[in-house]
């Protein structure tokens, strides 16, 4: 039995010292871009994601919350047609306001498709995540917002679009510059538009 838990974790992977499991959960955090904004992306050895070049005047937008504003999920199907496996990223944001300029940015998620930078607990290089690199997501259609519910707050889900042609070739990879978690996070926060 592994020296975690009482569930062998079936991995050579993974040794015994129980400080190197990533936590779980979720940051406060997210930085989003329009998915047509993207100029490239330039990735490591190992595939993960080093640089995010926006196209020249383009800008990302940081969304911050409590922990549990952003919850997100993948899920995995096959295609009907094809048989090829497909991905779906599935992240919710939670917006706590409810103000004129918040409803206006609401709006503008109605008609965009957007990518970008999910925060998860923990400092390793896995810590970063970048949702809907190939096709980008959209809000997902149902009600976003209750009066009775979530004390009238915007609860939006964001998705992989429906259908059988678009989805995402493989899960959620990973951000990380090479250097640090700092620096990612750096370079991440350079993208946003300035206030």
């Amino acid at each position: 039995m592994a020296g975690c838990s009482d569930i062998d974790r079936s991995s050579t992977t993974v040794d015994d010292d129980c400080d190197l499991i990533p936590s779980a959960g979720t940051e406060p955090v997210a930085i989003l871009w329009n998915t047509k904004d993207v100029d490239s992306y330039v990735y490591g050895a190992d595939g993960e994601i080093e640089d995010v070049i926006l196209n020249e005047g383009k800008f990302a937008y940081k969304y911050t919350g409590f922990d549990q504003a952003f919850p997100n999920s993948e899920d995995f199907q096959r295609s009907a047609t094809t048989g090829r496996g497909q991905w779906k990223h599935k992240p919710t944001i939670v917006v706590y306001e409810r103000t004129q300029l918040i409803k206006n940015t609401v709006k503008k998620f109605g008609n965009a498709r957007v990518s970008g930078a999910l925060f998860m607990k923990g400092t390793d290089n896995d810590s970063i995540l970048l949702a809907g690199k190939d096709v980008g997501m959209q809000l997902v259609a149902g009600t976003i917002r209750a009066s009775n519910a979530n004390d009238g707050f915007f609860v939006m889900p964001l998705s992989t679009p429906d259908g059988d042609i678009e989805n995402e070739s493989g899960p959620m990879p990973s951000i990380y510059d090479g250097v640090s978690i700092a620096s990612t996070t750096a370079m991440l926060e350079a993208l946003v538009a300035a206030s």
